[in-house]
């Protein structure tokens, strides 16, 4: 949020760089990044929590999916929520026939759980247009709220739990954020 507010700040400053090094695509690239510098901001912040999250996922959805852990049987396997074991991804258990009516219920209540709070995210924390802004498109940082629940569709349960504990956390502090700092 704070990066989103940051770059909001900088965005007419940055439209002046955009006019006065049109032509100078190496020069406007070194000025760009001498005023996110001189303003204390990272051009990647926002991409912070998402790098430092992924790695996690790479680590549940790994231990998920192999069935002996240091020599002994990954005993995690055998563990489930409402029936569904923890290691099972609506993807695999689609492909092989062994989908059941629980199955689809848990994962499928998990992803629409992860969507509705992206929807809620979004919607909460909409970002104004500004004309000029360079970035991504803002009808794809709506669609990027959604991606999780995607990605909740091929990974193992447990992995999904986890998302589904992240994206809510994520708004959580995102409302706490923006109480304390507006």
């Amino acid at each position: 949020m704070l990066a989103d507010q940051a770059r909001i700040r900088l965005a007419p400053r940055l439209r002046e760089l955009q006019t006065r090094y049109r032509g100078y695509r190496e020069r406007l690239q070194r000025e760009t990044m001498e005023l996110y510098r001189s303003e204390n901001v990272s051009p990647f912040a926002s991409c912070l929590p998402i790098l430092i999250q992924a790695p996690i996922v790479g680590l549940l959805y790994s231990v998920f999916i192999h069935p002996s852990l240091a020599g002994h049987a990954n005993e995690l396997l055998s563990q489930t929520l409402l029936s569904v074991p923890l290691g099972t991804s609506l993807l695999h258990a689609v492909s092989t026939g062994t989908a059941g009516l629980a199955t689809w219920l848990v994962i499928g209540c998990l992803v629409l759980a992860i969507a509705a709070v992206g929807e809620i995210t979004r919607r909460a924390f909409r970002i104004a247009p500004v004309e000029g802004m360079p970035g991504v498109p803002l009808a794809m940082l709506g669609a990027l709220q959604f991606m999780t629940a995607v990605v909740a569709v091929f990974v193992p349960l447990a992995a999904g739990i986890y998302l589904l504990a992240t994206v809510t956390w994520t708004l959580g502090q995102r409302v706490v954020l923006r109480r304390v700092y507006g």
